[in-house]
């Protein structure tokens, strides 16, 4: 059994997004009158940016995998989200996408994603990828592409 380890980085930028929108939230609701047009639009926007990058790259890419002999299990948000169960025989196979420094491993299932984990997230991505190539096909490299990355992270 294989588990993926969060990376303290990507712990770190997920607490720092949720302390920012909560001081928004409090000086929003505490300052609301007295704050300029312009630091409102502010907090709102930062608000809003967070709330984004947290329903996106969070939900999407922070997935923990749970490699078991016959099934893999897919929690979000670093673990502490939902869960989700794969047979391995239901399941296509994975793909890798490089991105600069960032590495993807996307499970697929009937042709599409359906969990991705990242080296920016996981402390034991080769661990995590030699253990899926043991048990599943490698589909190949797949290229990265704006369009596609931006549908994938807003499918909800």
């Amino acid at each position: 059994m294989v588990k993926s380890k969060s990376a303290w980085l990507g712990v770190f930028c997920f607490v720092t997004t949720i302390y920012l929108m909560v001081v928004c939230i409090l000086v929003l609701t505490e300052q609301f009158q007295t704050l300029s047009t312009f630091s409102l639009y502010t907090m709102f926007g930062l608000f809003f940016y967070c709330l984004l990058i947290l329903i996106t790259e969070f939900r999407k890419r922070a997935d923990v995998f749970i490699l078991s002999k016959n099934q893999i299990e897919k929690r979000s948000f670093f673990g502490i989200g939902y869960a989700q169960h794969f047979d391995l025989e239901e399941l296509d196979g994975f793909t890798e996408m490089e991105y600069y420094s960032k590495k993807y491993i996307h499970l697929i299932k009937n042709g599409k994603r359906v969990a991705c984990c990242c080296n920016f997230h996981m402390r034991n991505y080769h661990e995590v990828k030699k253990a899926l190539g043991d048990t599943l096909v490698f589909l190949g490299e797949e290229p990265y592409s704006l369009k596609a990355e931006i549908a994938y992270l807003l499918k909800l």
